[in-house]
């Protein structure tokens, strides 16, 4: 495996030393694009929030300040993850406030019809198997309950070139605005609204299991 292979399956699954530096990186460097993303929902200040592949844990911290009478949980399948997401949030943990869990997206430690909102910022290009996972996602979810999906690439957009070098180098998925409309569908989630920005080569996704749960924007609309 080459030096970028190396480096995309730090990302995918942090661990050691390097890894837990990486996603302290993380906490900064997706810092900008997950604030466009949360800015295309609404989360009530009382809701149960989970974030899939916590990270670093500045999404959560973000989350819990957003649903502050509510509680935020992450999961991530990386114990060196779980661990820096751990102490960030320490006190909000203190508090009761925030949970974060060693597990994988594939089978979740929840009950079923535990979340209002759920989120995945940077991750899924890892889950096993998107299909089975989104089966999962949707399982955990409320029934009134929003999925937010938020990455920096996607099939489909100004930076293909670059983003399939990754892609390969990575064995990571990318979907295109039509595949992520057809894969949400097919996992359960009737209603999917989709919003790129094309400069920087970002996208949100947002689905739900009706169609007030997204929102009042429209499918493939643009920042």
């Amino acid at each position: 495996m080459n030096l970028l292979g190396r480096f995309l399956s730090q990302c995918g699954k942090p661990r050691g030393r390097s890894g837990r530096f990486l996603v302290r990186g993380m906490n900064f460097g997706h810092a900008g694009l997950t604030r466009w993303g949360l800015a295309k929902v609404e989360i009530s200040e009382n809701a149960t929030v989970l974030d899939i592949g916590c990270g670093g844990g500045r999404t959560i911290e973000r989350l819990a300040s957003l649903a502050r009478l509510g509680k935020a949980i992450g999961i991530d399948y990386s114990k060196d993850s779980v661990t820096v997401a751990r102490k960030r949030n320490q006190r909000l943990i203190d508090s009761g406030r925030v949970e974060v869990v060693h597990g994988s997206v594939s089978s979740m430690p929840f009950q079923d019809a535990t979340f209002d909102f759920v989120s995945a910022v940077e991750t899924y290009y890892f889950w096993p198997d998107i299909e089975g996972d989104l089966a999962e996602v949707r399982r955990v979810m409320k029934p009134s309950g929003q999925l937010l999906i938020i990455a920096g690439m996607y099939r489909g957009s100004r930076f293909d070139k670059r983003n399939e070098r990754l892609i390969r180098a990575g064995g990571m998925k990318c979907l295109s605005v039509q595949e992520f409309e057809e894969t949400l569908k097919d996992a359960g989630f009737p209603m999917v609204a989709v919003t790129v920005e094309p400069r920087k080569g970002w996208i949100c996704v947002v689905a739900g299991l009706k169609f007030n749960d997204i929102g009042e924007y429209s499918e493939r609309d643009t920042a």
